[in-house]
């Protein structure tokens, strides 16, 4: 029997790496069970969150007593900040199961393609379904050779829509289920899921836009995911991962939320600003409590050098209408991004105080590797970007303000729009800012 595990890092960057679910890992998990099945292959998820939660270090010695033997590890590599740990796990393995093979994909992949194929024996650019099951296959019949070494993915050959719902059996209950995604809402029981993939925008300073375009499932796998999770975990709340969780074309979010809406369930996601207001009274109406925004910054020179495509005026009219339907807003914000003007906290404020969103997420910018602002990081007066990239997890604070990750870099003292904020200045620009929404209850 051929054996594979799929590796969850310990995503060392949260304060509770349990409150969200590994979904790549668990969907990939349930491709390879699918394409191979169970008569020819042992699949499994291996999660060192665990570890964590054991009170144990990441060191190479507790990956060895943790990991067993397997002939495949699969990693899917969304966070560059995950790769310095997943580097110690493939040498670690290495060391102790010479034999076996290590795959990874993702978003780091895709944008460091040359340096991951010094590190592992297959890399994968693009959607991963067909290449992990041509691996899978070679290494089967014994016939693994260069052609398995590097696989140049189409999106437009493998849409989401093709490949099975994520199956959650892989981990225990505890680790897919909670009740901190809903606690402004009761402390229902509820879960993640992605139920379309991709991002068909290009801000500066992201780079979750792979594929870039959106991949929607149909309206009969969104019921059916709903409906499984429903029936094996009873979950009442549904936290939508994806990077746009409303479509933008009025038919697919139509039927997209009424095939939510079908099942009966609370929910939350993020989307973009703009949405028409018949489309977010039918998100109340399927069930939507709360819609995130990348709201990012309160200076428009900011705005235009992130290249956001939103206006102020749609910010506060999303706002406006979502409230009329009892959909609460959570505005994001991101102190730190090039061009902010010496009064940025007075500004932020004001304009929180203007809005005045039910919750506000404040977070600290990090050139993330690969982003438009890293690979020209002089054109926007960055003087140095730290090169562990341990530290290139998120958002500084982005879901706790025990996450002390984030601005891994320094500013020049001044650039093309004047002076610049050192690192502990948007530090504290950002406590200012939040110590404002405590006040005003708008943290969670």
């Amino acid at each position: 029997m051929f054996k594979v595990s799929v590796v969850v890092s310990s995503w060392h960057y949260f304060d509770n790496p349990f409150k969200l679910q590994p979904l790549y890992e668990l969907y990939y998990a349930t491709v390879i069970d699918h394409l191979i099945g169970h008569k020819y292959a042992n699949v499994s998820v291996v999660d060192l969150r665990q570890l964590r939660k054991d009170g144990k270090e990441i060191t190479e010695k507790t990956i060895k007593n943790y990991i067993p033997e397997q002939d495949l590890y699969v990693y899917w590599l969304m966070k560059t900040a995950d790769y310095p740990e997943v580097l110690t796990t493939v040498d670690s393995l290495r060391s102790v199961y010479p034999n076996a093979k290590h795959v990874a994909g993702g978003t780091h992949v895709e944008h460091f393609t040359e340096d991951c194929k010094k590190h592992f024996d297959t890399v994968i650019r693009g959607p991963g379904e067909r290449p992990l099951y041509h691996v899978i296959n070679a290494l089967i019949d014994g016939f693994y050779d260069d052609r398995e070494k590097f696989f140049q993915g189409n999106w437009g050959e493998s849409k989401y829509d093709d490949w099975p719902i994520a199956r959650r059996n892989y981990l225990p209950v505890d680790a897919i289920v909670n009740r901190d995604l809903f606690c402004k809402y009761g402390g229902v029981l509820g879960t993640s899921a992605m139920l379309q993939r991709g991002c068909n925008f290009n801000c500066t300073y992201c780079i979750y836009n792979v594929p870039n375009m959106i991949q929607a499932r149909s309206p009969e796998s969104v019921r059916k995911e709903i409906d499984y999770l429903k029936k094996e975990y009873e979950i009442e709340g549904l936290n939508l991962r994806d990077e746009v969780c409303i479509p933008a074309n009025k038919k697919t979010a139509t039927e997209f939320l009424e095939a939510i809406g079908s099942c009966n369930v609370i929910w939350r996601g993020q989307t973009r600003v703009g949405v028409r207001e018949e489309i977010i009274k039918l998100a109340a109406e399927s069930g939507c409590v709360e819609l995130s925004i990348g709201v990012e910054t309160a200076s428009l020179q900011v705005l235009d050098l992130i290249d956001k495509h939103q206006t102020f005026d749609l910010v506060r009219d999303f706002i406006t209408c979502s409230r009329r339907y009892d959909i609460k807003i959570k505005m994001c914000l991101i102190l730190g991004l090039p061009g902010e003007p010496p009064d940025i906290v007075e500004v932020t404020r004001k304009y929180i105080d203007e809005t005045n969103p039910d919750y506000v997420a404040i977070s600290g910018f990090c050139p993330v590797p690969g982003s438009v602002i890293y690979n020209n990081y002089k054109e926007y007066g960055i003087k140095r970007i730290d090169d562990d990239w341990s530290k290139h997890a998120h958002l500084m604070h982005r879901f706790s303000e025990d996450e002390d990750f984030g601005l891994p870099f320094e500013y020049e003292k001044e650039n093309k729009w004047g002076k610049t904020f050192t690192r502990r200045q948007i530090a504290d620009n950002i406590q200012a800012l939040q110590q404002h929404c405590r006040e005003k209850s708008m943290l969670y």
